[in-house]
């Protein structure tokens, strides 16, 4: 049955979360709903992403690399719109998850989701609180991860049910409604192991120092893909020494992103106030083994 969800991405390197994407956004839309860019048309990923719509694209802009991926991506995005009810856009290490509370799942929630609109999930970053989680992350992320942080980030209006166009980075779009359920959340997975994210934050390091530049403001990427910009060993160790928090209620943070949303200054975009936290949440076990 063709799906009415469309599910798009950009990929280099990153085996680990691209399995899981691939499976994941699969089992509910079908891989024939599952768009892949490909930055430089990588063996790696035709193998992976195999069965889904592979776009590639070659890797010789590294240095503007992010801002034509995301003009890139909206061009699709505006096509895949003539065709699906629903399109994603997300990177390769986010998930978009339904509460299990709601008794839906993301494919039973989009299938009676008005169009018309763009949705934006509660962004929290996966993280890795080492001293109380020891277990391995090959045969499900949730459930040997059970903490998160708010990163306002992440708050991105990533399913667009309307024309529309997303900001670089994804985190702001053109649409002035702001629509936000409160069983929708968008789990950010780069921290959700520390040997993981060393590994990948070293390969970015090598993109850089391959593209021989000397500061962040000679490209366009994270600050962080500049080896001397890494602290890991101190980010993670914070996470360990924050207040848990077991209430998982955020009515208060999603009331007051709707109260700010309001439009971006001097763009074409709306946005909401940043709100952080300095807790770390405990996720309930309903949501472990979905992704």
């Amino acid at each position: 049955m063709q799906s009415n969800v469309a599910v798009v991405t950009t990929c280099r390197d990153d085996e680990f979360f691209l399995e899981r994407w691939v499976k994941y956004y699969g089992d509910l839309f079908g891989k024939e709903a599952l768009y892949v860019i490909n930055h430089g048309n990588q063996e790696l990923v035709r193998r992976v992403a195999e069965g889904c719509n592979l776009f590639p694209i070659p890797d010789n802009q590294r240095r503007s690399f992010n801002p034509l991926r995301w003009r890139t991506q909206n061009a699709l995005l505006t096509a895949l719109r003539q065709w699906y009810r629903h399109v994603i856009v997300c990177d390769v290490d986010e998930f978009i998850v339904v509460d299990p509370k709601s008794g839906k799942d993301l494919k039973t929630w989009l299938d009676v989701a008005k169009s018309g609109a763009v949705y934006t999930p509660l962004g929290l970053d996966i993280t890795h609180v080492r001293d109380r989680e020891p277990e391995g992350i090959e045969n499900s992320i949730l459930g040997p991860r059970r903490h998160a942080v708010i990163n306002p980030w992440y708050n991105k209006p990533c399913i667009v049910s309307r024309p529309a166009q997303l900001s670089r980075g994804g985190h702001y779009s053109t649409f002035d409604g702001f629509r936000a359920p409160k069983f929708l959340y968008l789990f950010h997975m780069k921290r959700c192991d520390f040997g993981l994210f060393s590994d990948t934050m070293n390969r970015r390091n090598d993109m850089v120092e391959s593209m021989g530049v000397s500061d962040v403001s000679d490209t366009t990427t994270n600050k962080q893909w500049f080896v001397e910009n890494r602290k890991d060993e101190a980010e993670f160790a914070g996470y360990e020494a924050r207040e848990v928090d077991e209430s998982w209620d955020f009515s208060g943070v999603r009331r007051r992103l709707k109260k700010s949303f309001r439009p971006r200054k001097d763009t074409k975009f709306y946005e909401s106030v940043r709100e952080t936290s300095p807790n770390i949440f405990k996720l309930p076990e309903r949501f472990s083994g979905i992704c």
